[in-house]
């Protein structure tokens, strides 16, 4: 049997102790308990299991709840080597005899035989890796936005479900064991994270006994190297840190014949030079260049084309107003070539002037190419160097960042507008905590984000989409051929993005006619306004449904599937049809893809694609 992969020590997983918080009294009773001796407490008293591969073979199911796992994989992940002639009749057996135990203790959860695979049917909140990953989800989320106490709370709860190592004692080939060697990790990971977030809150000796027995456990992992050495500094034992220093480096020599990385060179050398920067007063007190001797930044690009859209802009400069102790929130939210950029950009460059202190700018890109994204630390690093912040650079963790832009703006009066945003952990790590600040952000989606105001736009009146299409083409043309007019703005479906290129277009072509574009319009309108819009509409609008399909593929195939039947519109019972699937799956894919703005809701029952999107024929079948 392989070895099994780590041990736990007493200290780093703590026992129950009258401080528990609600969420891991709740989860200690969850019914599969994995992590740790494998167990099932239907009624909080474990059944019996019998033999250690039918534990074995539960604990496989487990890892994979509610997905299919075939007979092949279950034969090398139960046995060591080369599986017995009789494997098959074996699992068999043992998932017979588990099935019994199951249904008879509880309802709504059982083992399903299909060809060739097994699978376990329950509600995965039935299980502790799910509260564990979870809990370690919301922890680094708190942790990149500097709450640093909700994020010790949640690695506490999280670290506190595992009572033992997983699979501990049970025989298990290889591909079981690379899925237990993934936990063993994520529980390391778990535990060095949590060490950061309370160096964070300057608790640097009550981490050093944990990091001690973690490096004890694990004396190749130079992360928590490298966060003994900060914490034995901090808590004025320079000397140990140094000695902690010389430990890793004979471990990692000796073991691996390897030199101590970048991280823990950086450290050593910021120990020896007692830099201020690893002492916890200094956590506190950025090195910045004050206001008076750093210009204000003016970040705000030159905003487009503007029609219409006052009541809105309006609204907008009403929720940019700062007041009370914390700061304005607001997200303008639409599909793809409604304007959204165009209208903050306006409304950003209206009120600058209640902003003295500066006006940040930023292109998350998120809404079209996410591998091209900006990330939350490069979006903290360019604005703290915009700011006067000299101490910017690669050593800062994304957590010290945004520590370091909130302590610097808590005084200031300076206006965030973030643009493109893909979700909301990608922007909370910039919001500031000053109450003289102010944050509007873009986005297609409607943002989940604490005292936010919310807009959402949709296309433009048919008189606004004339005027607009005027003010690229010319007012003349345009009057000369009113109704030419309205049918352009009816067949870009009264979007900016496309009248502004149709108006690009015309602008080009002044032999054309606009009774001329809007004849050839409908045989082709991406083909032909691609060529004069520099973003190209086609590549926006299926970009903006690859991102949709990586996060949601069973919504994407219905998005997909409404676009090529006829119409342009689909009730609840066709979208159960289109999918195959019951009534209430069908109204889920249809309200996620409404919240997306990909669909819009038209009544209760009916919906129906967005702008543009009508248009857009996805290559291939999601």
């Amino acid at each position: 049997m392989p070895a099994t992969p780590g041990t736990l020590t007493a200290v780093l997983i703590r026992p129950a102790t009258s401080r528990r918080s609600e969420r891991v009294r709740a989860a200690m009773s969850h019914v599969f308990r994995l992590l740790g001796p494998v167990e099932v407490r239907p009624s909080g008293k474990a059944v019996n299991l019998g033999g250690r591969m039918r534990r074995t073979l539960l604990l496989s199911l487990l890892l994979n709840i509610n997905r299919p796992v075939t007979l092949d994989w279950l034969s090398e992940a139960l046995w060591e080597g080369e599986p017995p002639l009789s494997a098959t009749a074996n699992l068999r057996t043992y998932a017979g005899a588990l099935r019994r135990v199951l249904t008879t203790e509880m309802k709504g959860v059982g083992i399903v035989a299909s060809d060739r695979a097994y699978q376990l049917v329950a509600s995965p909140n039935k299980l502790d890796l799910t509260s564990f990953e979870k809990l370690t989800t919301e922890a680094r989320t708190a942790l990149a936005e500097g709450r640093h106490d909700v994020a010790v709370q949640r690695f506490d709860d999280a670290v506190a479900l595992w009572r033992g190592p997983v699979g501990d004692g049970l025989p298990y080939g290889k591909p079981l064991a690379a899925r237990l060697a993934v936990l063993h990790e994520q529980r390391l990971a778990a535990l060095e994270d949590r060490a950061e977030a309370r160096l964070a809150l300057g608790r640097h000796s009550e981490v050093v006994a944990d990091l001690r027995l973690l490096v004890g456990e694990q004396p190749l992992r130079e992360r928590a190297w490298a966060l003994l050495m900060r914490a034995l500094y901090g808590s004025g034992d320079a000397a140990g840190a140094l000695g902690a220093y010389a430990e890793a480096r004979d471990h990692l020599a000796g073991q691996l014949g390897l030199e101590p990385g970048e991280e823990l060179r950086r450290i050593h050398r910021a120990v020896l030079h007692r830099d201020p920067a690893l002492a916890p007063p200094a956590r506190h007190q950025a090195r910045l260049t004050s206001a008076a001797e750093s210009p204000a930044p003016r970040q705000l690009p030159r905003p487009g084309l503007l029609v219409g859209r006052d009541r809105e802009a309006r609204f907008l400069e009403g929720t940019l107003t700062p007041r009370g102790t914390v700061p304005p929130v607001t997200v303008v939210s639409g599909p793809v070539g409604v304007g959204k950029s165009a209208l903050a950009l306006r409304v950003a460059h209206a009120v600058a002037d209640r902003f003295p202190d500066g006006q940040l700018y930023v292109d998350m890109a998120g809404a079209f190419h996410q591998e091209r994204a900006v990330t939350a630390p490069q979006a903290v690093s360019w604005f703290l160097r915009a700011l006067g912040d000299n101490t910017t650079g690669d050593d800062l963790s994304l957590g010290e960042a945004s520590t370091r832009l909130r302590s610097l703006t808590s005084g200031l009066r300076v206006l965030f507008v973030v643009d493109n945003v893909i979700g909301s952990s990608q922007v909370r790590p910039l919001l500031p905590a000053g109450p003289g600040c102010a944050v509007l952000l873009t986005s297609r989606r409607v943002l989940p984000l604490d005292h936010a105001e919310h807009l959402t736009l949709d296309a433009l009146t048919t008189e606004d989409a004339v005027s607009m299409l005027a003010g690229h083409a010319g007012r003349d043309r345009v009057d000369a051929e009113p109704d030419a007019a309205a049918r352009i703005a009816r067949l870009c479906e009264h979007l900016p993005l496309a009248l502004r290129a149709a108006g690009a277009l015309l602008a080009a072509r002044p032999d054309w006619s606009l009774e001329r574009l809007a004849g050839r319009l409908p045989r082709g309108i991406c083909e032909l306004l691609d060529h004069w819009d520099e973003q190209r509409i086609r590549d926006r609008l299926w970009a903006s449904y690859e991102l949709f399909r990586q996060n949601d593929p069973e919504a994407a195939r219905l998005l997909w599937m409404i676009s090529h039947q006829p119409g342009t519109d689909v009730s609840v019972p066709r979208a159960a049809e289109l999918l195959c699937a019951t009534a209430p799956c069908a109204q889920r894919a249809l309200d996620r893809l409404t919240d997306e703005h990909l669909l819009r809701r038209l009544s209760p029952d009916r919906y129906e694609m967005v702008g543009l999107l009508r248009i857009l024929a996805p290559r291939d079948s999601p």
